[in-house]
């Protein structure tokens, strides 16, 4: 073997190129031994080039070296014009391409480089004319032909466009990529009613193209198009039923326009004949709440097989509809799953969250130690047992745990929020509180529990109108009632001297808590009122 092969072994990664460079010489002409003596130094060179990759300059070097004994060789001067260009050596890479070119004018390689170097000097029109050129002889190229339309949206072009994609269609008729940029061009231009007619033309010829398939549907959503999007979808579908994917887009487009009839009707035909699975049974389950048919979605919930994804989210929608229905059968299916169900983070979490929700918290800090136990630096599962900690009142604790989470996530907006509140709570630092609580603001500028947590901040430190303004936007962006929120709005108009609204938020928050603590205080709070 010669001497430069068995330098090889001294390299990095050195078996793989052994291997090819082994290869290489076996399939090397046998009687030619000065050419291939040469091969095999062009060969060495051009894997030095590729294994050390470190310094551009000696890259070079080695394809040089490679080229100068394989003169003939268009693959190395390829890799030469492309390196060129990575160094931005434009005047090398032209004169270089320039000659490839001559003698490979097919070579859609060269064409490609030749075409990103005028561009990136700025060339448009060099760049068109050798794309153009090229695509006389190779009107299907589907990469040249982006990079040729790419320029002429760039260049907002559109009548040359048009134009060269007419004289191409005179050629090709009825091909789907020249009416798939014929629609592009159109959709530039702002003439939405042609892109969508020349996007659908191309979808009719190959209807089984999912990228320009998604590429249409994206088009169509911009314009609202959303019965336009069925017809492609339930068509797709059709011939494509095993594709979840597409039945996916095609029921999140029901949800999202609220034909739960339809909706009800594609899951029930997919599962008459695809029985139990998992996640379409949860989507009917969904599609029936949204119908007022819950005891029937409650019904295809118990279904869905544990083990599966779909599960836990099935249990979090039953214990919501029990939890409103019926909250001793919510406790009981609470401790049924406790007792039952997986020991896995995923249930742990939703346990220990669901009982802070029905106030019971202390079996909540039960759940979210035992699981802390299994997944000690979970940063969920942490926040969960701080929740239950605040739940019961006692903030001190809140504090000790949340507090060093800080250091691993000082941009987590809920976490600042978290360390911040209990500090207002506590009475103590209320200026570093300040600075958390501005921080999570900015990070989420219209959480309501963070700008309650200001508003508190702010009651704390006697400035009542500042707080009202927080606690007023806080309660229009909340999603629900939230009593906290309103029993702070409560204490602010009480300070204030307008009792009246102070009543009417307590009221209001009387009625919405769960929690024993917070309805006994605000029972004295009401108590006192007119």
């Amino acid at each position: 073997m010669p001497q430069f092969i068995l330098r090889l072994f001294h390299t990095k990664n050195n078996s793989i190129p052994l291997l090819f460079t082994l290869i290489y010489l076996l399939i090397l002409p046998q009687n030619l031994h000065g050419q291939r003596d040469l091969l095999e130094e062009a060969y060495y060179y051009f894997l030095l080039s590729q294994i050390f990759t470190e310094n551009p300059t000696e890259v070079e070097s080695y394809l040089k070296k490679a080229i100068e004994r394989d003169k003939d060789s268009v693959y190395l001067k390829k890799n030469l014009l492309s390196l060129y260009l990575q160094q931005k050596n434009f005047t090398q890479a032209e004169k270089l391409g320039k000659e490839l070119l001559q003698k490979n004018s097919d070579d859609r390689e060269i064409v490609f480089l030749l075409g990103r170097l005028y561009l990136s000097q700025n060339r448009p029109n060099k760049a068109l004319s050798i794309l153009e050129r090229y695509l006389e002889k190779n009107p299907r190229d589907e990469t040249i032909l982006g990079l040729l339309f790419s320029i002429y949206l760039q260049e907002k072009n559109w009548d040359q466009a048009i134009k060269k994609l007419e004289e191409l269609e005179k050629i090709f008729p009825k091909n789907q990529v020249l009416l798939t940029f014929k629609a592009r061009i159109y959709r530039e231009k702002g003439d939405t009613s042609l892109a969508k007619l020349y996007y659908l033309k191309a979808l009719e010829i190959l209807p089984e193209n999912k990228n320009l398939m998604i590429e249409v549907l994206r088009f169509l959503e911009n314009q609202q198009d959303y019965r336009e999007i069925e017809k492609i979808l339930l068509r797709y579908l059709s011939s494509n039923p095993e594709d979840r994917e597409i039945l996916r887009l095609l029921l999140g487009l029901y949800m999202e326009q609220q034909e739960w009839g339809k909706s009800e009707y594609l899951l029930k035909d997919y599962l008459e004949r695809q029985k139990d699975q998992p996640e379409l049974l949860f989507y009917l389950g969904l599609t029936l709440e949204h119908k007022n048919r819950e005891e029937e979605a409650l019904e295809i919930y118990k279904k869905i097989p544990s083990g599966t994804p779909w599960h836990l989210e099935a249990q979090r929608r039953i214990f919501e509809y029990l939890k409103k229905k019926d909250l001793e059968s919510a406790k009981a299916f609470l401790k049924d799953l406790r007792d039952k169900g997986p020991k896995e983070r995923g249930y742990y979490l939703f346990l220990a969250h669901a009982h802070e929700d029905i106030d019971l918290c202390e079996t909540g800090l039960e759940i979210a130690r035992e699981a802390l136990a299994k997944f000690p630096d979970d940063p969920d599962l942490i926040l969960a047992l701080a929740t239950n900690y605040a739940c019961i009142e006692d903030y001190q604790k809140v504090l000790e745990v949340v507090e060093p989470l800080l250091t691993k996530y000082p941009e987590d907006a809920y976490i600042l929020n978290f360390v911040g509140y209990s500090l207002v709570e506590l009475g103590k630092e209320l200026d570093q509180a300040e600075r958390l609580l501005f921080k999570a603001n900015q990070l989420k500028p219209n959480d309501p529990y963070i700008l309650d947590s200001l508003g508190w901040l702010y009651f704390k430190k006697g400035k009542y109108s500042k707080a009202k303004e927080y606690l007023e936007k806080a309660l229009s962006l909340s999603k629900i009632d939230e009593p906290v929120i309103m029993d702070h709005l409560g204490d602010v108009y009480k300070k204030l001297g307008n009792n009246e609204l102070a009543c009417k938020y307590y009221k209001r928050a009387l009625e919405k808590t769960v929690h024993q603590r917070e309805k006994f205080k605000l029972q004295k709070k009401v108590k006192n009122c007119p």
